[in-house]
């Protein structure tokens, strides 16, 4: 069932030749007439991510016992695992942080790294509740605290996430290449050309003048690519090379920590999996990446090291990621209401 868009459900307003009591009561009719398959609806697109996850670590615990996976954590080195990892998160935070404060105030309007940096404390909060949830929380704030219009917050975030595809892609290329060849393999390069391959020629047919059809010229105009139509190749260049030290620090971090539990694996593997097991993770199938990640793992991961030491590394690696980006989202995420106090006041003195 499609769902409303971030727009219509964020930021509809008054629609033309009606009151606002009209409207809301309409909508309350619309609500009590239908709330009972409604509620059944939102229960089951809440519950039926769950059930996928269940389902999901059921297979992998009937693969590798509950009490193997806990052993292999408990052998494994976290004296080095952990600390690594917070140092890691942190460096993740500021990467962010910056590109942020970059690509919003390049297109859209000034955004000082004090306020990037706590909205995306925000979004480390959100986002494992629902990673749409943080992405419409960002464009929820810019249009409250800015004036920025849902279509153009949108379309900044999706320039920022076609280089995120670029840059990902890109890894998974180089490592594939750094493999032995094999069916496997090459299907495995093929793919990351093409995935490679497919946000270049987008940035190139949004941001260049040609070709000119004419649907694309229509699609071009559309404020949904009004970001695209003011970049220029130093903005992708600013923002490929964050994106590259922020997935270099992922890329790292995998390598280090599956070391930490006894797993050794070939750079290129490393280079060419962990794309593939972030892109796993997000996908809308469960929570927060609740079993798909681990599962990718125990595919990639498996010649190389003891599977319940794979699963305690697919495990450990998303929770303690999320509890330290939680705990940093909330440590920053008390500026936000002070920022939006002290811009107030700015837009009261120059009126």
């Amino acid at each position: 069932m499609a769902e409303p868009s971030v727009e219509a459900a964020a930021f509809a307003g008054a629609r033309p030749g009606r009151s606002a009591a009209t409207q809301d009561g309409a909508a309350g009719d619309r609500e009590v007439e239908g709330a009972p398959p409604s509620r059944l609806r939102r229960l089951l697109r809440t519950l039926l991510p769950w059930c996928v996850a269940a389902a999901i670590f059921a297979w992998l615990f009937h693969q590798v016992p509950v009490a193997d996976a806990w052993e292999a954590m408990r052998q494994a080195r976290l004296d080095l695992f952990l600390p690594v990892m917070l140092v890691a998160v942190v460096l993740w935070f500021w990467i962010d942080s910056a590109a942020f404060a970059y690509l919003f105030t390049r297109f859209n309007a000034q955004l000082p790294f004090r306020e990037a940096r706590s909205l995306r404390g925000m979004t480390y909060i959100l986002t494992p509740i629902n990673w749409n949830l943080g992405t419409a929380a960002v464009i929820v704030h810019l249009r409250t605290s800015k004036g920025i219009s849902a279509l153009q917050a949108t379309s900044s975030m999706l320039f920022y996430q076609t280089i995120d595809g670029l840059v990902l892609a890109a890894y998974a290329l180089v490592g594939a290449l750094m493999l032995p060849l094999t069916p496997e393999i090459t299907s495995l390069r093929n793919g990351a050309f093409i995935f490679v391959v497919i946000p270049i020629v987008s940035l190139w047919l949004f941001m260049s003048g040609g070709p000119r059809f004419r649907w694309l010229v229509r699609l071009r105009a559309t404020e949904l690519f009004s970001s695209h139509q003011t970049a220029v190749v130093r903005d992708v260049a600013v923002l490929a090379g964050l994106k590259t030290v922020y997935f270099s620090v992922f890329l790292g971090m995998f390598g280090f920590g599956t070391a930490a539990f006894g797993i050794e694996l070939p750079v290129g593997l490393v280079l060419a999996s962990t794309p593939i097991i972030m892109m796993a993770g997000a996908l809308p199938i469960t929570p927060a990446g609740l079993g798909t990640q681990q599962a990718a793992m125990l595919y990639f991961y498996g010649p190389y090291g003891d599977e319940a030491a794979i699963l305690a590394f697919g495990l450990l690696f998303p929770i303690a990621l999320v509890l330290l980006r939680v705990l940093i989202g909330t440590l920053y995420l008390r500026d936000l209401p002070k920022l939006r106090k002290a811009l107030e006041a700015q837009r009261a003195a120059s009126s």
